[in-house]
Formats: structure tokens, sequence, C-alpha cells
């Protein structure tokens, strides 16, 4: 049987002694929450620097696998599943956000050598990717009212989720169903390449934003 410790001391404990917290964090106590973060949110912000060169960004990697663990509390049954879970949950949002950058970077050159062009077959391939855009936009439209606010803040506007989330006065968790759920929507018509590439363009070209 599991020794259980005072409630007082479950923030100072040290990361050998977390076992010890899992039937409590099992069952939500937020104590044993705060433990875990305690012990990995410096080491973690640490680990996701070294992908992103930028500490902001990496605070904010690490406070969304935070949320994510939180919300998945149940479903760990030792202290080193949750250590596994952050660590790689905020290695796969590192890379994420990595190839979204390079996403950008190619997209942003392959439309200054379109401009720069005059052959027929390059102005067709414009044509593709503006009727890919309108395309988009129109499916963007189409989704529920509440869920199309939030991706035009998140994705259009660069709005972070605790941001999107006070100005439209609802919960970080509600931002982020919605998110998902309106991606979710737009793959029903799009690639991920596809979409990447809009999120890509409307990033470079603020002007989409009053679609």
């Amino acid at each position: 049987m599991r020794r259980q410790l005072p409630a007082k001391n479950l923030l100072t404990m040290e990361s050998h002694d977390l076992d010890v917290l899992m039937p409590a964090f099992r069952k939500g106590n937020a104590d044993a929450y705060m433990a875990f973060f305690k012990t990995y949110y410096k080491p973690l912000v640490y680990f996701a620097d070294k992908f992103l060169n930028d500490i902001p960004e990496a605070e904010d990697v690490v406070k969304d696998s935070f949320f994510k663990l939180w919300s998945k509390h149940s479903d760990f049954e030792y202290a080193q599943a949750v250590k596994k879970f952050l660590y790689l949950s905020t290695k796969n949002a590192c890379l994420n956000i990595i190839r979204h950058s390079k996403v950008v970077g190619t997209f942003r050159k392959e439309m200054e050598y379109l401009d720069s062009q005059t052959d027929e077959n390059l102005v067709l391939q414009k044509m593709i990717h503006t009727e890919l855009l309108q395309a988009i936009h129109e499916e963007i439209a189409r989704l529920p009212e509440k869920r199309q606010q939030v991706f035009r803040m998140s994705f259009f506007e660069g709005l972070k989720n605790e941001e999107v989330a006070a100005k439209l006065g609802i919960s970080v968790f509600t931002v982020k169903e919605q998110k998902a759920r309106a991606l979710a929507q737009l793959r029903l018509k799009f690639t991920d390449k596809q979409l990447l590439l809009f999120l890509a363009f409307s990033a470079l070209n603020p002007m989409l934003i009053k679609h």
C-alpha cells in the first residue's frame, strides 16, 4: 500500500516522491497537480527553449502541455507516465511550431517567386492559390458563429488562447475545443497542407482578415 502524505506537504515534495500523489492526482486534487507543476515546469521550459530558442513561446507551450495533462489527469497510473506525457507533449508542440514556421517561410518564397513571373503557367498557379484561399474562406464562413470567432481571432489575429477567452468571455478550455472542432470541420474538405498554406498566407497578409 502506498503511503499517504498530509496535504500541506504536497507542494514541497521531491520528484522521486511523486508516485505517492497519484491517487490524489487521478481524482483531480489541485495540490497534487501543482506538485507536478512545480517539479517539471522549469525543466520543461528549458527543454522547449532548446527547440524554439524563444523563452516566452517555450513557456506558452509548456503551459499548454500542463493544460492537456489536467484534462487527462484520470488516465495516469504512475508519476513516470505523467513526466513522459509532459515531455512528449511539449516536444510534439515544439516540432509543430517549427514545421509551421518552415511552411510560412516556404510559402513566402513561393509567392515572391510567382509574383516575379509572367509565364502563363505561373499565372495559372497563382489563380489556383487564389481559388483555394477563397474556398477555405467560404468554408470558414459556414462555421457556427462562436467557432468562427475563435478561429479568426486565433489564426488571423494571432491572439493567444487566454486572450481569446478573455475577449469572448469563455474558458480557455472552450477556446481550445472550438479551435479543434473548427479544424476538424475544415479537414473534411481540405488537406492539412492546404490548411497550413492558407494559415501561413493569412499570417503574411493581414488584409485576408477582412474577408
